[in-house]
């Protein structure tokens, strides 16, 4: 008898490149949602509410591209669908304070009050009269607490630590590190959304 020739199995090579695929599609994707994300109107931006369904999101469509590109939901993919999230909200984080930045930079350029002020008092003679003096000098101490607070923070505006404060500032005045821990929480609940998204997605030949 013949000797029938070896059947080529080329199953996890096209595996290989099908998660390839997806996740190239998926990285764009995931960065497109962040963008869209970043321009929404600050009133749906809830607290802990937008990071939950951003994973929703995230999830559902990443778990819905692989089927459609035949890709197994393995523990594999659901680990690939986490670092898609956490990029996807590290990036959202990264955007969202160079918006905030460019706001407060834009807000400083336009007032001009302070220093205008600032400048008429210094080429004012003060009055003699001590009640006035010390109107002047009460006058003069709060711009220059305002300069200095102003200056202060323009030197904390490059941290991103900034932004964190000021997203919790309606909640509450916090200091480090407690905003860098409220994001962090944040990222674990759309990472926990993530996966659930994903686990409910239905295949496309399970039946209704």
């Amino acid at each position: 008898m013949m000797d029938q020739p070896a059947v080529s199995q080329p199953e996890p090579t096209s595996a290989r490149s099908g998660f390839i695929q997806w996740f190239c599609i998926g990285l764009v994707l995931v960065t497109a949602l962040s963008i869209l994300a970043v321009h929404l109107p600050e009133r749906l931006k809830l607290l802990l509410v937008f990071s939950v369904v951003y994973g929703l999101i995230t999830g559902a469509v990443l778990t819905t591209l692989a089927f459609k590109l035949g890709v197994s939901v393995k523990r594999s993919l659901l680990v690939a669908i986490l670092c898609l999230t956490v990029f996807g909200q590290s990036l959202v984080l990264y955007l969202s304070h160079q918006r905030y930045k460019e706001a407060i930079l834009q807000q400083f350029k336009m007032d001009k009050t302070s220093l205008m002020l600032e400048y008429t008092l210094t080429k004012v003679e003060p009055s003699s009269d001590p009640e006035s003096r010390k109107q002047y000098d009460l006058l003069l101490a709060q711009i220059q607490e305002a300069k200095q607070e102003r200056q202060d923070k323009e030197q904390q505006l490059p941290l991103i630590s900034s932004y964190m404060q000021h997203r919790i500032s309606p909640i509450a005045r916090l200091e480090t590190p407690w905003p860098q821990l409220f994001w962090l929480l944040e990222l674990v609940l759309c990472c926990l959304a993530a996966v659930w998204a994903s686990l409910q997605v239905s295949r496309p030949d399970s039946p209704a």
